[in-house]
């Protein structure tokens, strides 16, 4: 079982990589991991251990969402260049009016 901390650094490595598909099960084990923790506490700190874990929580959703829109500008740019790119065929074509 990884440690919380090994977790949050994975987590972070696969947002930072856009590998989306790795991260969703690493945020699932994390949240685990922190309600283990806070279980395992004593309740006096068990709210302040929950509301950590929210916080870095939230951080890497932040960062996923930041992910998310790099990545649909880079696929929005990269469509926008190939539609406008020449087809080698299209060269080949001209007009041509008929009387």
């Amino acid at each position: 079982m990884a440690t919380e901390e090994s977790l949050h650094q994975a987590l972070n490595r696969a947002l930072a990589a856009g590998d989306f598909d790795a991260a969703q099960p690493l945020s699932i084990e994390l949240g685990q991991a922190i309600i283990r923790r806070a279980s395992a506490a004593p309740p006096a700190s068990r709210g302040t251990i929950i509301k950590d874990g929210l916080d870095r929580l939230q951080e890497h959703l932040s960062l996923a969402r930041i992910m998310r829109a790099h990545l649909a500008a880079q696929l929005q740019a990269n469509t926008a260049a190939f539609l406008y790119q020449c087809d080698s065929s299209a060269r080949d074509h001209s007009w041509r009016f008929s009387g």
